[in-house]
Order: structure tokens, then sequence, then C-alpha cells
């Protein structure tokens, strides 16, 4: 395990109050894994309503009240920048985040001018190209990442309601960890190959 790995070890084991012994930390390979590793450890309280049920409420509520979308045009399944005009989605963003008093996921150049390229260049060098835009998401993810993004406020390790509740307080604490956008870690993902953790 490199500096990065046992940093995000530690990171998960303070967060849960677990301890996960080496032989266990060994076989943690995607962030899945880990995922597995510390619901193995902790105790559920499921309830009735989850925090990604409360925060899509409050997205829904937003969206009818500053863009005036139709409540039946607010679902799960609905592309973000089918709800948000893109003449609008800097500032609705910065709404968006006020309303809710969250931090949502950082808009790349191209979710804000689609013929921007994808790529970063530093000193004309390219050093990395973001897979995802945030605009082809879901609002379904939107609540996701922004749930994993906000985890510390929402979602207490102490009374967890589901397994997606650790799954995303893990990409939480990796994108905090490693500094990569929540739109962009995957369950499926290794935590060394596709994040880059050493």
């Amino acid at each position: 395990m490199g500096l990065d790995t046992v940093e995000l070890l530690v990171d998960v084991e303070k967060h849960f109050d677990i301890s996960i012994p080496n032989s266990e930390a060994e076989k943690i390979y995607t962030v899945q894994d880990f995922a597995d590793c510390v619901f193995n450890k902790v105790s559920l309280n499921p309830s009735p309503k989850c925090q990604s049920q409360l925060l899509f409420y409050r997205f829904r509520i937003f969206f009818q009240s500053h863009l005036n979308v139709d409540r039946s045009e607010i679902y799960p399944e609905k592309i973000i920048k089918d709800l948000i005009p893109l003449d609008r989605l800097k500032e609705t963003w910065v709404a968006l985040e006020h309303h809710l008093n969250v931090e949502l996921p950082i808009l790349s150049g191209q979710d804000i001018d689609p013929q921007k390229k994808m790529e970063v260049k530093f000193f004309g060098v390219k050093v990395w190209t973001r897979k995802n835009l945030v605009t082809i998401g879901t609002l379904g993810q939107l609540v996701k990442w922004t749930l994993a993004l906000n985890h510390k406020k929402f979602i207490d390790p102490q009374n967890l309601c589901s397994k997606r509740d650790i799954e995303l307080i893990i990409i939480g604490i990796i994108s905090e960890d490693l500094g990569i956008n929540v739109d962009e870690i995957k369950l499926e993902h290794s935590i060394t190959g596709d994040l880059g953790a050493d």
C-alpha cells in the first residue's frame, strides 16, 4: 500500500470509528470493495425516508420555484441539462448551492460551453482529460454526487440507513483525499489503477 491508500484507509477508519486489519485492507481493490468492507463492520438503522429522497425533494422544490419547471418533469432519470437552460447554467448552479446550502459538483468548461475541449492543459501539456460532464448526468446522479460531497452534513456514520450511505461516504472521502471530482468516481473503479492512488 502506498501513502495515498494508507491515508485513505485511516480516514475511512476514523470516519466510521472502525478498524480494518491489514489482512482485509490488502483485499480492497475497488471503491465497492472498500464500501463492502465497511458495510461488514457497521450496523444499519433503516429509515422510511433516506437522505437521497429528502434531498431530491429539495431539488424538486428549487426547480419548481426558481425555474418554473413542472413537477411532472422533475424525476430522478431527468437529464440535468434538460432542467437547466444552458444560458442560465452558471447562475442557476450558484443559486442552487445557496438555496440548498450545499456544495455541488464542479461544472467543467464544457458543461458551460459545449464547444470547449474536455482536456486540461498546464503550460500547453495535456495533464488531465475530464471524462464526464456533470450536465449530462441525471437528477438522481446529481443527488448522489451532492450527498457524497456533503456527506459530513447529511449522513451520520453512526446512524446509517443503507449500504448506499456507506458507498456515498466512501466516494466523498476518496474525492476529498485524492482530489477527484465525485462525478468521476464509480464504485467499480480500482483505487490505484483508475483513481491514481499510490
